[in-house]
């Protein structure tokens, strides 16, 4: 293990690296690989790129050589110096301090929350394509969509009761769903099964053209959004490491297996929205099921697609279920600091997970789906919910960038140019998503107020969560000025 200073090895044994903590280490290689391209992989990010129409290639490559790669190269780094339970966290807190610590984990979770709450929203939007067009009702019934929010976030609740020895399975089958998906969209870009003799099928737009789009502030907001948004997500199964076999070797492999199947998953899907769906009528909500709605339109192919746009339905649970699960670790970790209560950090006695974490975690996002689709459209909706999770999450991963720049040579090897540089990439694309994630890019009813919604939010989120990490370092305070 790359050598540390006498203080953080004290903290780290005092702490979570060795198995005191409870926890069981049911990961090994096999496992991460999935779970890696189940929270790379957005249903959502393949229609925002399609957006740009058919220049997307060039928004992909840019966004894999200046922020998913320096990504890969920041992970890596972090994962062999803190190899244990709490990812970016356990990262920010060494690196930078205690307070950057807890805010990154706070506005992950928030980010979470906020992204398994589209669930509901999601899952009925599919449906009213799965359906036929009589069930379009379905996409903007607010009941429906409530309904479904109760069951589904009920389901994603019991799996992570059970642990990680049943939901790793759940992540493999979800990683399986999106390979027959990946697979299909890759046929549908020859075979056309709507298309017939009479009516052959023509292509809105080419699917691909490697040419340098118009830059305008929509096609930089498309770029970030898609560099930032569907390339991240690599150092989240590090939440994991205390209950992962060889932490620092086994995560680092698997983000280097994962990045490559990532790339290709979404270059494949994009082209194949283009191939049936004009990009200016890109429903973002539910861009993969219209496409699947229009390559399969009619005869027999119609029963492959509804059944494809149900994959992709199980697809979304079982990926906001292993959000879910990794969330749930972060206020157990805090509690282990003393930052949260250590109600916090009491597992199931039958199964050994943080039961209490994860029925806080999954009832804040049940509020925030009820929350978010109230007096907005289904898309502004939608949209609302992305962009103040994208803030939350910028804020993190700005934090996660900035360990190699402070580290120096405290726990080590100083960093080199070479990963400073990735680490400075990765930084400024996330500064501006954070900036660019007030900016709609569906029509919504007020622009002003939409952003004012998104800023605030963020504001809100961290004040809030400056007060919980004070709150509890008073507490601490007291606890020892009394035991002195």
């Amino acid at each position: 293990m790359t050598e540390i200073t006498a203080a953080a090895e004290g903290d780290l044994k005092a702490g979570h690296l060795q198995a005191g903590h409870g926890l069981k280490r049911e990961l090994r290689l096999r496992d991460l690989v999935p779970m890696q391209i189940l929270l790379l992989v957005g249903v959502s990010w393949a229609g925002i790129a399609a957006k740009q129409g058919s220049t997307h290639p060039m928004i992909w490559i840019a966004g894999c050589i200046f922020f998913f790669l320096p990504q890969v190269a920041v992970v890596t780094y972090c994962v062999r110096l803190w190899p244990i339970e709490g990812g970016v966290y356990q990262w920010a807190k060494f690196a930078l301090g205690p307070l950057v610590g807890f805010l990154s984990a706070w506005n992950y979770a928030l980010y979470a929350v906020l992204t398994v709450s589209q669930l509901g929203i999601l899952t009925v939007t599919s449906l009213s394509y799965a359906l036929g067009p009589k069930a379009a009702w379905m996409a903007d019934s607010q009941p429906l969509t409530f309904a479904f929010d109760g069951v589904l976030l009920a389901g994603v609740l019991a799996i992570n009761v059970l642990g990680l020895h049943f939901g790793k399975w759940v992540s493999h089958f979800g990683t399986g769903l999106m390979m027959l998906l990946t697979l299909t969209f890759f046929v549908l870009l020859f075979w056309h099964p709507s298309a017939t003799v009479v009516h052959p099928h023509v292509n809105p737009q080419m699917p691909f053209a490697f040419g340098w789009p118009v830059w305008s502030l929509l096609t930089l907001n498309l770029y970030i959004k898609v560099a930032f948004n569907a390339y991240s997500g690599l150092e989240q199964v590090a939440v994991f490491a205390g209950e992962t076999k060889n932490a620092g070797t086994t995560i680092a492999l698997s983000a280097w297996i994962a990045a490559p199947a990532a790339v290709l998953i979404y270059v494949l899907m994009t082209g194949s929205l283009l191939t049936y769906v004009p990009a200016g009528k890109i429903d973002l909500a539910g861009a993969i099921p219209q496409t699947l709605a229009a390559a399969f339109g009619g005869g027999a192919g119609v029963w492959i697609g509804r059944g494809m746009i149900l994959a992709l339905s199980a697809f979304a649970f079982c990926s906001y279920s292993l959000i879910t699960a990794e969330t749930s670790r972060l206020p157990m970790v805090a509690g282990w600091d003393a930052i949260l209560p250590t109600w916090f950090t009491k597992l199931s006695p039958r199964y050994g997970t943080p039961v209490r974490s994860l029925v806080v975690i999954v009832g804040i996002a049940a509020v925030a789906a009820v929350t978010a689709s109230m007096g907005a459209g289904r898309q502004e909706a939608f949209q609302l919910l992305i962009t103040s999770g994208q803030l939350s999450f910028g804020l993190y991963y700005c934090a996660m960038f900035a360990v190699p720049l402070f580290t120096g040579a405290r726990f080590g090897k100083r960093p080199g140019l070479w990963l400073k540089a990735c680490a400075v990439s990765g930084l400024v694309i996330t500064i501006v998503q954070c900036v660019l994630a007030t900016v709609p890019i569906v029509d919504v009813n007020n622009t002003w107020a939409y952003a004012g919604k998104v800023a605030g939010t963020g504001l809100l989120i961290n004040l809030a969560g400056i007060g919980i990490y004070w709150r509890g370092r008073r507490a601490v305070g007291r606890s020892s000025a009394l035991r002195a």
